[in-house]
């Protein structure tokens, strides 16, 4: 395995100015990165594009990528790997908007956090370099008009696992996320802790299947494709099996059965189609209705959090 890089006070500068841990959307950079020298031996690690972006995401376990999908689905942009600098810095959501930065709440950084904690806040192993505490992903909800209410930050962790629900006073998990807790509080941000094994299985299998197919280029053929094939056959593609309505795409668009296929795809991530994508999809059968009620409550817990109301 490749050495990791030393940590100095000129690395960490040279990360920050090169862009690591700033940007929005399509031009955000993680703080962490999966690199040959960070891989894991115990967790299985993602590299891999998110919709509605092309950038690829760094996620440090499936189950990180998994609940970054589901979340992208309901609408949220994601940012992955966040960090919660050690020093003073700006709220998640400066720079977006030039005219909203001057109301949104800056943090004192998370020395002065873990401080009033009463939490260690760590350095980097054999520096005096104050560790860069990063949050599993942060989530900007577009759909809420107040920017100051528009984040949340999402710490991916196992609810069950006996390490969050009998805390061990020589354990760093728990001491983590009040410390993001805090961070979250004082910035006046939503904060959740997620657990993919709250959600049916084929959930995540059917997201990760249709979300090559989320977006569609403006103006494209196959988006003209899609809008000329929903007025016309809106009511069929719910009533018919999945295959049957790849063949009337394909008919009726006058598109290959491969393009018609991605038609499908993108109709079920956007639910133009309404899917429950919970459930097993066979093509053989109609899609199973659910899947823009379970979209929403997604949604919603996500809102209740920003919020404040959950």
């Amino acid at each position: 395995m490749a050495r990791a890089p030393k940590v100095t006070w000129d690395r960490v500068a040279t990360l920050i100015a090169a862009g690591h841990g700033s940007g929005l959307d399509e031009f955000y950079q993680p703080i962490l990165q999966i690199k040959r020298w960070n891989t894991s031996p115990v967790s299985v690690q993602v590299v891999e594009t998110l919709p509605p972006f092309r950038r690829r995401c760094h996620f440090f376990s499936y189950s990180e990528y998994h609940m970054a999908l589901l979340f992208s689905w309901a609408g949220a942009l994601i940012r992955e790997q966040f960090p919660a600098w050690p020093w003073p810095h700006f709220h998640p959501e400066h720079g977006r908007n030039f005219e909203d930065d001057a109301l949104l709440a800056r943090s004192p950084g998370m020395i002065k956090i873990c401080r009033d904690a009463g939490i260690g806040h760590g350095t980097f192993v054999g520096t005096d370099i104050p560790y860069i505490w990063s949050i599993d992903l942060c989530l900007t909800l577009p759909w809420i008009e107040v920017p100051a209410q528009r984040t949340v930050l999402a710490s991916i962790k196992p609810l069950d696992s006996d390490r969050y629900q009998h805390v061990d006073p020589l354990d760093r998990g728990p001491e983590k996320l009040e410390g993001e807790r805090r961070y979250a509080r004082q910035l006046g941000v939503g904060y959740i802790v997620a657990d993919r094994t709250q959600y049916a299985g084929p959930l995540f299998a059917n997201l990760d299947l249709y979300r090559r197919a989320a977006t569609l280029a403006p103006n494209s053929r196959l988006a003209s494709a899609r809008d000329n094939l929903l007025v016309g056959h809106a009511q069929d593609l719910q009533a018919q099996p999945i295959a049957d309505s790849i063949r009337l795409a394909a008919e009726a668009c006058g598109i290959s059965h491969a393009d018609a296929t991605t038609l499908l795809h993108h109709c079920l991530w956007t639910q133009a189609i309404d899917c429950d994508l919970s459930r097993d999809i066979h093509p053989a059968k109609p899609p199973p209705r659910g899947g823009r009620r379970l979209r929403k409550a997604v949604r919603d817990v996500l809102t209740r959090h920003a919020l404040g109301r959950s």
